[in-house]
């Protein structure tokens, strides 16, 4: 009778038990192909309903690798300082949690103190546990961080004190149609950015509003300033001014400073940088007006007339060069022009430093219909080391290739062009350039070469000791070698595509012998399984009498003795891109890598060239000589930032040398005795410290 009823009693249990499971819901919703998930709130992001760190993550995920379209409040514990508030920049990093005990964290990037100010002496210091709500743009950075937008976000209040500054939570309406009589508003210039994309717009247009923030004010030291741009100063609906020029579209030299609060018009060209950031480009756009005050400066200008077929006896003019660069496209134009005009602008100056030159011409020396003379060389088709200087107004002819740089920036290609003529002066040695080829020149070590495929259509440059060239040849055959190895040059011409069996005429000129070294230019090709730079013509010679020539010199360093040397701005990298690596005329190779760092190596042109190694990057340099000591000029310092490297990088070789600052702009690694050392800018964070900006490099090898 138990057996009975402690069956009757189980069959009750699990019929309860199935009845049961059916009234409770899966612990998570069953998916759905091709569905995203739904996210929910707990906050929504106001000073009212302010955001939890968990909304915030996801918030700042919901946008991808973008910045949020708005600024949000977000409340939260401080659970880590990573940077402290300073009166050195005024902003700090720290990270908050839903609560002190941790947990999910989201960290407050480089944001400003209460008010939306920089932080001062006297006030109070954040700490681990203090409660805190902050305000600003998020973003996910890398996909992988989600984080308050560097320079776009502020504490709100420290443990319930505000001292105001919060921005609005509805987006502003755009208004205006670009032109000076009906200039953008700040959302409607972010609005048009957007609208251009990653490119730049094809006209200048004007932007008025009230400075809300100054990243960097103007100075005799870059002549430029980036800064934001509210409709009512407010950090709120902004737009980006990024490094514009003074009133008159000129260099800072002196005049009244900015401050929030100014009432300015901006014209220029404007992007919406890498897809997420609407600002003004660099270096095309300026401050048309301050609080009333203008000084011209152009805008709006009419397309001029296209003049000239690109000849010596006709050349084009400004604007026929843009035109003619345009239908190029962002590949290098085929044949050398001449273009005539009066200099409007000088970005980077004749120097004997790099011995080129970048400025913009127009027909009339004024701002306005322009072409950029991109890193051309001097008279004569080389490298300034004295002679006259450029000023504004003055009337000057160059010659060279053009390219339309990523589409959108019709300029000279770097290297590949030079001062014809300088109000009527000329060096040139003749009324023909040079031919060159027709693509992209690649400068290569021999063994590069040797590696590379065979074609007819890719050139590469090579620098090397001459090697078995026989008395009264007249065709130019003989060896080339370098640290790396040795390849036949068959045939050499004194010119792309010139007269062959004119060898001895070559000699005659340049002093061609064994021992020497040569820089050439020619093709990879082959004979009887045997490989040679073919069509291969001169470029320059220098040194010995005696053949096993010393370091090469050439497209990849300036070799002198023992050392050999390079600019930042000779490394090829692309302005704001990724620094890889660089082979240098000796074989010697340079690897920039990210390292333990959050951001990788990256270069940045104009008068400031100079590859960036921030926190925990890595400078890699293999030889095949010892290595004994590296120096790096850096970039000066902008205030009291300087950009000489953290006290912790140092060099290893086998044994770790620590960097020396011989100055504010020079550092070294002595004592080294290897041929591999990789410098390490190490720090005790992943982000932050100082940047090692290397605008010189410098490396001396054993004797």
């Amino acid at each position: 009778m138990k057996k009975i009823l402690y069956s009757v009693m189980a069959l009750a249990i699990a019929a309860m038990t199935f009845t049961a499971c059916e009234d409770v819901p899966e612990p998570y919703p069953t998916p759905v192909p091709g569905q995203k998930p739904v996210v929910t709130y707990e906050g929504e992001g106001t000073l009212e309903k302010p955001y939890t760190v968990a909304d915030a993550i996801n918030y700042a995920k919901s946008f991808g690798q973008a910045n949020s379209d708005k600024a949000v409040y977000i409340k939260g514990f401080i659970t880590a300082v990573t940077e402290e508030y300073s009166t050195n920049f005024g902003n700090a990093t720290f990270e908050i949690s839903d609560s002190k005990d941790g947990g999910n964290k989201f960290i407050f990037w480089r944001g400003l103190y209460l008010g939306n100010k920089k932080y001062s002496s006297g006030k109070t210091q954040i700490k681990v546990g203090d409660e805190v709500i902050i305000y600003g743009n998020v973003v996910n950075y890398r996909g992988n961080t989600p984080e308050t937008v560097q320079g776009s976000a502020f504490l709100y209040s420290l443990n319930g004190v505000d001292e105001g500054g919060g921005g609005s939570d509805t987006p502003a309406e755009a208004k205006g149609s670009g032109t000076l009589e009906d200039p953008f508003n700040p959302a409607g210039a972010v609005a048009y950015a957007k609208e251009v994309g990653d490119k730049e717009s094809d006209k200048d247009v004007y932007i008025k509003g009230k400075v809300s923030s100054i990243s960097d004010q103007y100075s005799t030291q870059f002549g430029n300033a980036t800064f934001n741009i509210s409709e009512d100063g407010t950090p709120s609906n902004e737009f980006t001014v990024y490094r514009a020029l003074y009133l008159g579209n000129k260099k800072y030299t002196s005049g009244d400073l900015l401050k929030e609060g100014d009432e300015v018009i901006v014209c220029g060209k404007v992007t919406n940088y890498k897809g997420n950031t609407p600002e003004t480009v660099q270096g095309k756009a300026y401050l048309y007006s301050l609080n009333g005050k203008s000084e011209g400066g152009g805008g709006d200008t009419p397309q001029g007339e296209a003049k000239g077929d690109g000849s010596l006896s006709n050349p084009f003019n400004a604007v026929a060069a843009v035109n003619y660069a345009k239908t190029v496209g962002d590949k290098e134009s085929d044949k050398d022009v001449y273009i005539k005009g009066k200099v409007s602008s000088i970005t980077d100056q004749f120097g004997t430093q790099f011995g080129n030159a970048t400025f913009n011409i127009s027909d009339d020396g004024k701002a306005g219909n322009e072409f950029t003379v991109y890193r051309a060389l001097y008279l004569g088709n080389q490298k300034y080391t004295a002679g006259d200087l450029l000023k504004e107004g003055d009337e000057v002819i160059v010659c060279g290739k053009v390219t339309n740089y990523k589409g959108n920036t019709p300029e000279t290609v770097q290297g590949k062009a030079y001062l014809y003529s300088l109000n009527g002066k000329t060096e040139s040695s003749g009324g023909t350039p040079t031919p060159q080829p027709g693509g992209e020149v690649k400068t290569v070590t021999v063994a590069d070469f040797n590696a590379a495929a065979e074609s007819n259509d890719v050139w590469y440059q090579l620098t090397g000791t001459v090697k078995n060239l026989k008395d009264g040849d007249q065709y130019g055959n003989f060896d080339l070698e370098d640290a790396t190895g040795s390849v036949y040059v068959y045939g050499l011409l004194s010119e792309k595509g010139g007269e062959k069996k004119k060898f001895q005429d070559l000699v005659a000129a340049k002093g061609i012998k064994n021992g020497c070294t040569l820089t050439i230019i020619g093709t990879r090709g082959s004979y009887n399984d045997k490989i040679e730079v073919t069509n291969a013509y001169f470029v320059s010679i220098e040194g010995g009498d005696t053949p096993g020539g010393g370091d090469t010199p050439g497209g990849g360093g300036e070799v002198s003795g023992a050392s050999i040397s390079i600019a930042a701005a000779d490394f090829g990298f692309e302005d704001k891109g990724a620094a890889t690596q660089k082979t240098l005329s000796d074989g010697t190779k340079i690897v920039f890598d990210k390292g333990e760092g959050s951001t990788a190596p990256a270069y940045y042109g104009g008068s400031y060239a100079s590859v960036r190694i921030y926190a925990k990057n890595t400078v890699t340099i293999t030889a095949s000589k010892k290595i004994v000591k590296i120096e790096i000029e850096t970039t000066d310092p902008s205030g009291s930032t300087k950009y000489n490297g953290n006290d912790m990088a140092y060099a290893d070789g086998g044994s770790k040398v620590s960097i020396k600052k011989e100055s504010d702009t020079k550092v070294s690694f002595s004592n080294l005795s290897a041929s591999t050392v990789k410098i390490v800018n190490d720090h005790s964070e992943a982000k932050g410290g100082t940047q090692l900006r290397i605008k010189t490099l410098t490396i001396t090898y054993a004797e």
